[in-house]
C-alpha cells in the first residue's frame, strides 16, 4: 500500500504543478523509478479506482485517489509540525521520519498527535481540537490530553483534570503544585470550566 501511497502523493503534486493530466515520464522522473514500473503501476492503480489511465495520453486522479493523496500528505504534515515545533528534530530528519509514518498510522493516531500540535498548527481549515500547552492556560479547570510521563507521579496524566491557579501554578487533587516553564509547556490541555 506504501508504494501506491507514494504514487498517489506524487500525481496530485503534478496535478497541481503541472495542472494537466500526468505522464509516464512525470512520473518516472519525480519518483526516480523507469518507465516500464510508472505504467505497470499505472494499470494497478486504475484497477483499484484510484486514477483513469489511457496509455500513450496520461492518467487523472478519480475521486477516491485524490481523497487518499489528500489524506496522506495531511498526515506527513501533521508529522511534521509535531517533529519540529515539538520535538526540537531539524527539518531534514522530520521530513524524512514523516514520510516513514505517514503510510502506518491510521485516524486515531493522527487524532492524537492533532491533539498535542493544535495549538501551532493551521493544517485543516477548521480544527476540532481547541488545545494548547498549560504555559498558555488562564485560570480555570483544563483536562489533561497529553503530557510527558514524569509528571505522573504528581497526579497529572492524560484523562486528568487540573485546576490553574496562577502561571506555573495548578491545583492537582486538591494541592498546587508548581511547575516549571520547561514541563509546564509540554503539557497540552482542554479548558473544561472557568471555575
Amino acid at each position: 500500500m506504501e508504494r501506491i501511497e507514494e504514487y498517489l502523493e506524487a500525481m496530485l503534486d503534478i496535478q497541481k504543478e503541472k495542472g494537466r493530466v500526468v505522464k509516464t515520464s512525470d512520473l518516472a522522473k519525480k519518483l526516480n523509478v523507469k518507465p516500464s514500473s510508472v505504467t505497470e503501476m499505472l494499470l494497478k492503480l486504475s484497477k483499484k479506482g484510484y486514477i483513469e489511465y489511457q496509455p500513450y495520453y496520461g492518467a487523472v486522479l478519480t475521486e477516491k485517489g485524490r481523497e487518499l493523496a489528500e489524506r496522506i500528505k495531511r498526515y506527513h504534515r501533521i508529522f511534521e509540525i509535531f517533529f519540529k515545533d515539538f520535538l526540537g528534530i531539524d527539518e531534514k530528519e522530520a521530513h524524512r521520519l514523516s514520510c516513514e509514518l505517514e503510510h502506518h498510522v491510521n485516524d486515531e493516531i493522527v487524532q492524537k498527535v492533532c491533539r498535542i500540535i493544535a495549538s501551532k498548527c493551521d493544517i485543516c481549515k477548521e480544527c476540532n481540537f481547541k488545545v494548547f500547552s498549560l504555559t498558555e492556560a488562564e485560570k480555570g479547570v483544563y483536562e489533561i490530553l497529553a503530557c510527558p510521563s514524569a509528571v505522573k507521579l504528581l497526579g497529572i496524566e492524560p484523562g486528568s483534570t487540573v485546576r490553574v491557579v496562577d502561571k506555573g501554578v495548578v491545583e492537582v487533587k486538591g494541592e498546587e503544585i508548581c511547575l516549571s516553564q520547561t514541563i509546564a509547556e509540554k503539557i497540552i490541555v482542554r479548558r473544561i470550566s472557568q471555575g
